[in-house]
C-alpha cells in the first residue's frame, strides 16, 4: 500500500510540474484567422494582415522572423507597443524593422497616452516609416480597388465615465463609408460592445493581455487595472483573446507580446496574429 501511495504521489508531482512548465511557456505563438466576406473587393482575396499588440518595449525572441515568415501585405499594431515610462526607442526601433517588411500602421494604447512625451513618441513613430492613425482613416489600395483602415487613439481619461464620450467623438471624425469593407484598429478590447454596430467589418484590438492568467481551457481571468473606468468586469472579462462575432462584425483580440506586470503570464503565450481576407461568404 505504501508503495502504491508513493507511486501516486510521484505521479501527482510529475503532473503538477508538467502543468507548471506548460503554463509558463512563453514561446511566441502564431494564430491564424480567415475572414470571409462578399463585401471584400476581389483584388483583396487572400490579402494578408499581421497584427501585433502590447509589445511594451519587451524582448520577444523570433518576433521579426515570424512576421517575415507570414509574408504580410500590411502590418497592424494595436497599441501599447511602448510602455508608460522609460525610453520608447525600443518600440520605435521595432517599427523601423516592421516597416521594412511591409507597410505598417499603428494606433496608441493607454500606456503610450499616459506618457508625458506622447507627442514626441508619435513623431518618432511616423519618422520610422510607420503610419500612426490618430482618429484617422487610410485607404488601402490593391490593383485599383480599395478598403479602408481606420485607427482610433486610446480614449484614456482619469474620469472613467468620459471614456465612452471620447470614443464617440473619435468615431465622428472617421466618416465611415458603409459601402466599403472597413477595418478598425482600436486598443481597448473591453470596449468592443461600443463598436460592434458601427459599420466595421473587422475590428482588431489588444489591451487585455489574454486575461494575463488563463485557465488551461483558454478562458482569461484578469483584466488590466486600466480597464476599471470602462464599466467592464475585472475578473473573467468578456473579451480577452481570440475571435468574436456580432452580426456582420468580426472582432479579433490579440493576447499581446510583452508583459508589463511583475507576475508572469500563465497558459498565455505571446501572440502574433495572421489574418487572411477572403472574397466569399
Amino acid at each position: 500500500m505504501n508503495r502504491k501511495m508513493s507511486i501516486l504521489k510521484n505521479l501527482a508531482w510529475a503532473a503538477g510540474a508538467a502543468l507548471v512548465v506548460k503554463g509558463l511557456d512563453n514561446r511566441l505563438e502564431t494564430i491564424h484567422y480567415t475572414i470571409c466576406s462578399d463585401r471584400l473587393p476581389k483584388a483583396f482575396d487572400s490579402f494578408k494582415i499581421v497584427q501585433l499588440s502590447d509589445y511594451h518595449n519587451d524582448t520577444v525572441p523570433g518576433l521579426l522572423e515570424a512576421v517575415r515568415a507570414a509574408a504580410p501585405d500590411i502590418i497592424c499594431t494595436t497599441g501599447d507597443m511602448a510602455d508608460d515610462e522609460g525610453s520608447y526607442m525600443p518600440a520605435v526601433h521595432l517599427f523601423r524593422q516592421l516597416s521594412a517588411i511591409a507597410p505598417t500602421f499603428a494606433i496608441s494604447g493607454n500606456h503610450e497616452v499616459w506618457r508625458g512625451d506622447y507627442k514626441e513618441f508619435v513623431t518618432e513613430v511616423r519618422s520610422s516609416g510607420a503610419v500612426m492613425l490618430c482618429d484617422e482613416t487610410a485607404d488601402i489600395e490593391c490593383d485599383g480597388e480599395k478598403i479602408t483602415l481606420s485607427g482610433i487613439g486610446d480614449p484614456l481619461t482619469r474620469i472613467g465615465s468620459k471614456m465612452s464620450l471620447r470614443l464617440e467623438r473619435s468615431l465622428e471624425k472617421l466618416n465611415i463609408d458603409n459601402s466599403m469593407f472597413n477595418i478598425l484598429l482600436f486598443h481597448r478590447a473591453n470596449m468592443l460592445d461600443h463598436l460592434r454596430d458601427r459599420g466595421f467589418d473587422l475590428i482588431l484590438s489588444g489591451h487585455m493581455h489574454g486575461g494575463q492568467f488563463r485557465l488551461p481551457t483558454g478562458q482569461g481571468i484578469v483584466s488590466p487595472k486600466s480597464s476599471l473606468g470602462s464599466n467592464s468586469p475585472i475578473l473573467f472579462p468578456k473579451y480577452f483573446g481570440g475571435r468574436y462575432e456580432h452580426k456582420d462584425t468580426v472582432m479579433l483580440v490579440n493576447r499581446g507580446l510583452g508583459n508589463p506586470m511583475v507576475i508572469p503570464r500563465l497558459f498565455n503565450r505571446p501572440e502574433i496574429t495572421v489574418i487572411t481576407l477572403k472574397n466569399e461568404i
